[in-house]
């Protein structure tokens, strides 16, 4: 897509891996397209089962996050949520070529927010995090023509990013420099921007996470008080039935004691990472454990 940077990459990576690669992918991608979305997702959770004895590194990773949010929960507890987790992420990546039928059988509340913060003009924002299945949220129009506008990285394969980023609706916007200013264009429009607000950063600021410190991007805080628009909350959870429960609200803090921006920003994100460690605690299967959320010390 015009305006997304991709990854340098060199002449093997250009035209024979990443050709290879998007290849085996889109071979998948359609496997799954074609099955009913339930066999896809089954058959989704048995390869992501599989694929876990594989990883070993991003194993030892999840574990340490778990016994940091959980440490009163043995070894097998942190184990058998890892274990749901890979099947979890299995579903996820079978069902993404599924995403408008999960998004139209979704159950979702809250959206009367949505339309009434769309109707003033503004604009806002949109903070969930790596939970559930948030792309289906991102395949179709919550209403009208209304579209979530997401924040993303885009994979350093360009035949994957095509395939399973840029099929998305709404106004992509990649991450850095020039995804600030597509953000404030966007809000400036009146559009909505969604963030994954639980992402690891080498920069930001420190936030307390489950206890930990951890660096978190304050952009949505900081351009929210800048623009003087809205954050909504939105966690989009796989229900026992397999239709995603969709819940949106808006985020309220208590800012008036704050003395400056800085300090403001920081109560927001304060108050988001509590509610992502919640969101956490209700379905702890359905979380990303396996990247580094804290310092790279932790997993020493």
């Amino acid at each position: 897509m015009k305006g997304i940077r991709q990854a340098k990459r060199n002449i093997f990576q250009r035209y024979f891996l990443d050709p290879f690669l998007g290849l085996v992918a889109f071979f998948f991608w359609m496997f799954f397209k074609v099955l009913p979305v339930r066999i896809a997702s089954t058959i989704g959770a048995g390869i992501g089962f599989f694929l876990s004895f594989f990883m070993v590194k991003r194993n030892r990773i999840g574990l340490r996050n778990l016994e940091i949010a959980f440490p009163n929960k043995s070894l097998a507890e942190r184990k058998e949520i890892l274990k749901k987790m890979w099947m979890h992420f299995g579903r996820f990546y079978a069902e993404m070529p599924h995403g408008k039928t999960l998004g139209k059988t979704a159950k979702i509340q809250g959206l009367d927010y949505l339309k009434e913060a769309f109707k003033t003009g503004k604009g806002g924002f949109v903070c969930s995090a790596h939970i559930g299945n948030w792309e289906p949220m991102v395949s179709f129009p919550l209403f009208d023509h209304f579209y979530l506008n997401p924040v993303y990285r885009p994979a350093n394969n360009p035949w994957l990013d095509k395939l399973m980023f840029q099929r998305r609706k709404g106004i992509l916007i990649p991450k850095g420099s020039l995804g600030a200013r597509k953000i404030v264009e966007t809000i400036h429009k009146g559009g909505f921007v969604v963030m994954l607000c639980d992402q690891k950063l080498r920069e930001g600021i420190s936030v307390p996470f489950f206890g930990k410190p951890a660096m978190t991007a304050p952009a949505i805080a900081a351009l929210s008080l800048r623009l003087n628009v809205p954050i909504f909350m939105a966690k989009s959870i796989r229900g026992k039935d397999g239709r995603l429960d969709v819940v949106v609200y808006p985020l309220t803090v208590s800012k008036e004691k704050a003395k400056s921006m800085e300090e403001a920003s920081y109560l927001i994100m304060k108050r988001i990472n509590e509610i992502i460690e919640d969101w956490i605690r209700e379905t702890p299967e359905q979380w990303l454990w396996v990247h580094h959320r804290f310092d790279k010390s932790e997993y020493c």
